[in-house]
C-alpha cells in the first residue's frame, strides 16, 4: 500500500514519537515513497513484493543469498532486524518499521552529535541511515534527497547546505563542543544560523 504523506506523518506521530515527525517523514518520502512493501536489494536485482508474505519469502531468499535487504516505509536494512528483534514479516508493519527507524535514528543522532552541531548533525545522520558512515550520504546525494524532500513538504523553508559541499558557505561542521543552547536529544529544524531556531523533541 502507498501511504500518503498525512497517513505517514500520522503513523509518524503515532509509532516513532521520539522522532520529530519533521525528520522522519522525508526520510520515508525518500526511501519507499511511502510505499509499505517496498524492497531493495543492495547491489541485487529490482524486486516487488505483492503481499507481506511475497515480501519476506524474497528478503528471505536474498539474505540466504548473502545480500542485505532493505525493507518497508523506512527501508530498514535487514542488518539490524535480528538486532532489534524483529521477524522480516514485523518489518513490513508500517508501525514497528517506523520503530525500528526510530531507534535507527536516535543511535546515529548520538554518534553524530559527537561530530556535528544544529542541521550538520542531522545531515550526519541521514548519511549514517543510509550508508553507515557519517558523511557518505553528503556524496552520494542521499542526504540532499531528503532535505529536499522536507522542503517540498514545507518542513523547512530551503535546504540547507550539505556539510562539505561547494554550496556550504558555513564552515562543513560545528565542533560540538561549540554547541550553544541545543539540547542534545532534540532535532533541530532551521537555518543553522538563524536566531531563531526551532527545536523538536
Amino acid at each position: 500500500m502507498i501511504h500518503a504523506i498525512a497517513a505517514i506523518t500520522m503513523l509518524a506521530q503515532q509509532c516513532a514519537p521520539e522522532i520529530a515527525t519533521e525528520a522522519v517523514v522525508p526520510l520515508v518520502v525518500t526511501e519507499s515513497g511511502g510505499d509499505d512493501l517496498a524492497i531493495n536489494i543492495n547491489k541485487g536485482p529490482r524486486v516487488r513484493a505483492a503481499s507481506i508474505a511475497d515480501g519476506a519469502a524474497l528478503v528471505r531468499r536474498y539474505m540466504a543469498a548473502g545480500y542485505t535487504v532493505d525493507v518497508g516505509l523506512a527501508q530498514v536494512n535487514s542488518a539490524n532486524l535480528a538486532r532489534l528483534g524483529v521477524t522480516v514479516e514485523q518489518a513490513f508493519d508500517p508501525c514497528t518499521n517506523l520503530r525500528l527507524a526510530s531507534s535507527i535514528l536516535r543511535a546515529g543522532y548520538g554518534l553524530a552529535i559527537q561530530h556535528y552541531t544544529g542541521l550538520d548533525a542531522i545531515s550526519a545522520t541521514y548519511s549514517l541511515y543510509n550508508t553507515g558512515t557519517l558523511t557518505r550520504g553528503f556524496h552520494n546525494g542521499y542526504v540532499g534527497r531528503v532535505w529536499s524532500a522536507a522542503s517540498g513538504m514545507g518542513t523547512i523553508h530551503t535546504p540547507p547546505p550539505i556539510p562539505g559541499s561547494a554550496s556550504a558557505s558555513a564552515p562543513t561542521a560545528t565542533p560540538a563542543s561549540a554547541k550553544q543552547g541545543i539540547a542534545e536529544a532534540s532535532w533541530v529544524v532551521g537555518q543553522i544560523d538563524s536566531s531563531a531556531v526551532q527545536v523538536f523533541k
